[in-house]
C-alpha cells in the first residue's frame, strides 16, 4: 500500500521550516514509497487569502491523504486575529478525523537526559523523550463542557475523562515500551485533587501490570519539578492528560534548549473516521510571525514531525530513522541557528542547517529506498 501525505504550510514561518523535510518526501516519492500532494493552504494564510481557514479543496485533500504534514497553526502576518482566530483550523482538523491522541517526541543537542546537560555516557541514546498525552476529551472537552463568562458570574469548564479514554493512552504507552522506543512509563497525574487522575492512576496501573511494562506514578507537579532539575531519562514515555502534557512538553522542549526541538503527531489510533486520514504531523512551536521571512527559524521540530509520520505507518518506517539520525548528527556538528548556538558561535539560518539535515540523510535513505 503506498500512503498519500498531504502537505500543508500553514501560517508564519511554517513554510520555511517544512521545506527541507519535504525535500526528502519528494525523494521518497519519486522512488515510488509514498504519494506526494500540496501545498495546501490552511489557517491564518489561508483566511488572508481566500476568505476561510479551511478551504474545501484542503478538506478533500486531506480526506484523500493518509495524513497531513504541517507547518504551523498561529498567527500569519498581515491576518488580525479579531478577523481570525488560527488556532480554529487545528482544533477544526483534529476534530474531523478523531485525531484524539498526542505524541510529542523532544531530542537534546548530545542525547541522554531531558536537557543533554548531567548525561550519563549511553543513557537513553538516540531515543527522545516521548509525552503521550490525550487531545479530545479531559480538559480538551467540546464547547458544551464549558460555561463562559460575561464578567460578572462564573466561568467553568468541566474535565471528563472515560475509562475507555485512559485505557487506550496506556496501551500505546505499553506498546512503545514493547517496541523498544522507551524502557519505563511515568504516569504524572493529580491524583491527590482531582476524581479524574484517580481514575487516571487506576486504569493505568492496572493496565501497566497486566502488561508487565515498567510505570511509575507521580503528580504533575512533581513530574514538572524532575524535568526542570533533569531527573528524568530521554528513554521515558511520560503519559498523562491533555492539558498537562500540553505544559509538560513544553518544559521538556526548554529544558533542552529549544521549542524547535519538539515534533507533535496527532493521531487517531483506530479506523479512520472520514476518509483515510490518521493524522496530522507538526512541529510544535507557533508560527513566529515576528521571525516569517527571516531565513532564522530552527526546522529541527519539523524533521522530528517527518520522522515520526514515516515511523507511523508500517509502509515507510524504516525511514524514519535516518531522519532523526541525520538531525541528530547536525545537531552535534553545528553550526546551529540562532536559538541553539552558545553566545558569540557562528550560527546559521533555516535553509542551511535543512541543507546540512538532508545532505546526512539523503544518503540513508537512497540505501533503502
Amino acid at each position: 500500500m503506498k500512503r498519500r501525505i498531504a502537505v500543508l504550510p500553514g501560517d508564519g514561518v511554517g513554510a520555511e521550516v517544512v521545506a527541507g523535510p519535504v525535500e526528502l518526501l519528494e525523494v521518497i516519492a519519486a522512488a515510488g514509497r509514498i504519494e506526494l500532494t500540496g501545498p495546501w493552504p490552511v489557517g491564518a494564510s489561508a483566511f488572508g487569502a481566500l476568505g476561510t481557514g479551511l478551504p474545501e479543496p484542503t478538506l478533500a485533500a486531506c480526506d484523500d491523504s493518509d495524513a497531513m504534514f504541517f507547518g504551523a497553526a498561529g498567527e500569519h502576518p498581515g491576518v488580525s486575529l479579531d478577523a481570525y482566530r488560527p488556532e480554529h483550523s487545528i482544533i477544526g482538523l483534529r476534530q474531523r478525523y478523531d485525531l484524539r491522541v498526542s505524541i510529542r517526541n523532544i531530542v537534546r543537542p548530545g542525547g541522554g537526559r531531558a536537557s543533554g546537560s548531567r548525561v550519563r555516557a549511553g543513557e537513553g541514546r538516540g531515543r527522545p523523550l516521548i509525552v503521550l498525552r490525550n487531545l479530545l476529551g479531559g480538559a480538551y472537552g467540546a464547547a458544551s463542557t464549558r460555561t463562559e463568562s460575561d464578567g460578572s458570574g462564573p466561568a467553568c469548564d468541566e474535565v471528563i475523562l472515560t475509562p475507555d479514554q485512559i485505557t487506550e493512552l496506556a496501551e500505546m504507552a505499553c506498546d512503545l515500551v514493547e517496541q523498544g522506543l522507551a524502557s519505563q512509563i511515568v504516569s504524572a497525574d493529580k491524583a491527590n485533587l482531582m476524581a479524574t487522575s484517580r481514575l487516571w492512576r487506576s486504569i493505568t496501573g492496572q493496565v501497566a501490570e497486566s502488561r508487565g511494562v515498567p510505570l511509575r506514578h507521580t503528580y504533575v507537579d512533581r513530574m514538572a519539578f524532575e524535568l526542570a532539575h533533569d531527573d528524568v531519562t530521554a528513554d521515558t514515555v511520560v503519559l498523562t492528560e491533555g492539558i498537562f502534557g500540553d505544559m509538560l512538553s513544553d518544559l521538556a522542549a526548554g529544558r533542552a534548549g529549544s521549542i524547535a526541538l519538539c515534533g507533535s503527531a496527532s493521531v487517531n489510533p483506530g479506523r479512520p473516521v472520514r476518509g483515510n486520514c490518521v493524522g496530522l504531523f507538526e512541529p510544535v512551536h507557533g508560527s513566529a510571525p515576528r521571525h516569517t521571512g527571516t531565513g532564522k527559524v530552527n526546522p529541527s521540530g519539523a524533521y522530528l514531525a517527518l520522522a515520526a509520520l514515516l515511523e507511523w505507518f508500517e509502509e515507510t518506517a524504516e525511514l524514519g530513522r535516518p531522519v532523526t539520525e541525520a538531525l541528530s548528527e547536525s545537531l552535534q556538528a553545528g553550526p546551529l541557528t540562532y536559538d541553539l548556538a552558545a553566545q558569540g558561535a557562528e550560527t546559521v539560518g533555516t535553509e542551511s542547517f535543512a541543507a546540512a539535515v538532508n545532505a546526512r540523510a539523503l544518503p540513508r535513505l537512497k540505501r533503502l529506498l
